[in-house]
């Protein structure tokens, strides 16, 4: 009996906690349906407008306020932007009974499926325009404009002096623009009343814009850096040439895709260089040593580029990316670099006194008269800057009608040289203007065996009169 009373209590007590809140949960879901007789569900959007809760003549002077404010931006590539106004081509809204169809076909029984899922119509208007003045409006735009109309480019290599390397320049797809393209997504703007209107994302321009770098390019680009990263140092006769990017790369042909060095230039380069720093073959002044300053007449003497030699080399560093320093090749060599290439150590002949004197670093070592070339028979010995071809000890003098044996043989200019002449009894004064050489330098044996001990090849000889 116990059990029973129990239970029927428990009844009693869930029927008056429960039923009342069952009722008030009807109560409330009946009212939001009442409330959902006029107005829009949860999640619901009317041309693109988020209407939740809202009526449909609230919706209705919404729209219209939109319709008021309304006009087209329109943006495109460097830019350029545009605007089209409703007035500017007659549009019109035709608004219909749509707003109310879209409220009667939400049954407002089942407004929690708000909650859901969404409700997403379309415009509830019809949109007219002067089909005329779109055109004409369509023309003047912006974007149509000469001044604002860019061919394409292509993509491309320049070089940078300030990175001092070359960099990819970006392709340009320019300006030209679709007319038909661009009508259509503007009048698709103009249905769908956008506001805003982006010409590049509607694939409206002739030429695409492509991203990144092609790789052909990237590659031509890093040959070409290789090119310009070389930085050779010259010591050029005494003279600092460098050889960098900033010159390098005026020498880089760039081709599309393809990069090749312009070898003719590199070597042009190496032959200015040698004609401004060499001085083979360039007369000088020189301080004789009776305190005159002449002007020697050039010889065979001097700094010389062997410009063929030194232009292949100058290639191959350039291609390997080298970073150094040297000397260019040379073909002849002085004493000293710069303009004064004698140096200090130097025979010096004095063809008019037929006086020599030989100096080694500044000292005068030895001095001694000679005989020089026969003037009466057209032998004069020839003035001018040499440097000694070799030297040997031993030798015969062969010419036309004679062969003579010389202790000494230092030959500086073919076959004119200084050697000793043991057949004379006297040397100096006056004696080569009828007795003279063939046109060597005769000398007593003594002083040939002197001046032998001290000279070697390219050792400077200075003839003047």
């Amino acid at each position: 009996m116990k059990g029973k009373r129990k239970k029927g209590k428990w009844k009693k007590w869930l029927i008056a906690v429960f039923l009342p809140l069952l009722i008030l949960m009807i109560a409330t879901y009946v009212c939001i349906s009442l409330y959902f007789e006029n107005h829009y569900f949860y999640h619901t959007v009317i041309g693109g407008e988020d209407v939740s809760y809202k009526t449909p003549m609230e919706v209705e002077e919404m729209l219209y306020a939109r319709i008021y404010h309304y006009s087209l931006e329109i943006t495109g590539r460097e830019g350029i932007t545009d605007t089209i106004l409703p007035e500017k081509i007659n549009m019109r809204f035709l608004i219909d009974d749509t707003l109310v169809q879209i409220k009667h076909e939400q049954n407002p029984r089942l407004w929690i499926l708000g909650f859901f899922k969404e409700y997403d119509y379309a415009f509830p208007w019809n949109i007219t325009y002067d089909e005329e003045a779109f055109s004409q409006e369509l023309d003047n735009l912006a974007f149509f404009q000469a001044k604002n109309i860019k061919k394409p480019k292509a993509a491309y290599l320049t070089y940078s002096k300030e990175e001092k390397q070359y960099m990819v320049t970006e392709a340009e797809p320019g300006t030209e623009i679709l007319w038909d393209k661009t009508e259509g997504a503007v009048r698709d703007a103009l249905v769908s009343m956008e506001t805003k209107l982006d010409l590049e994302e509607k694939g409206c321009y002739k030429v695409k814009k492509e991203y990144g770098v092609d790789e052909g390019l990237a590659n031509a680009r890093d040959e070409a850096n290789q090119y310009v990263q070389s930085c050779i140092t010259y010591r050029w006769n005494g003279n600092e040439v460098v050889v960098d990017g900033d010159i390098i790369h005026k020498w880089v042909k760039v081709e599309g895709d393809e990069v090749s060095l312009d070898e003719d230039s590199v070597k042009e380069f190496v032959s200015e260089q040698a004609k401004k720093y060499d001085t083979y073959g360039k007369n000088r002044i020189f301080q004789t040593t009776d305190g005159r300053e002449i002007e020697l007449k050039s010889g065979a003497y001097g700094w010389k580029t062997d410009s063929e030699a030194e232009g292949e080399e100058l290639v191959k560093s350039i291609k390997k990316g080298e970073q150094t320093e040297r000397e260019p090749a040379y073909s002849y060599t002085a004493a000293k670099p710069g303009d004064k290439d004698i140096g200090d150590t130097y025979v010096e002949i004095d063809l008019g006194k037929q006086h020599l004197y030989l100096y080694v670093e500044g000292e005068l070592i030895l001095e001694s008269d000679f005989v020089s070339g026969n003037a009466s028979r057209g032998w004069n010995t020839p003035a001018g800057v040499f440097g000694l071809t070799y030297k040997t000890t031993n030798a015969v003098l062969r010419g036309e009608n004679y062969a003579t044996p010389v202790s000494y043989w230092m030959p500086f200019n073919g076959n004119i040289g200084m050697h000793d002449a043991t057949w004379r009894n006297s040397f100096g004064g006056e004696i080569y203007l009828t007795n003279g050489s063939h046109g060597c330098i005769n000398l007593p044996y003594e002083n040939a065996k002197v001046i032998y001990e001290y000279v070697y090849t390219g050792f400077p000889i200075v003839c003047y009169y």
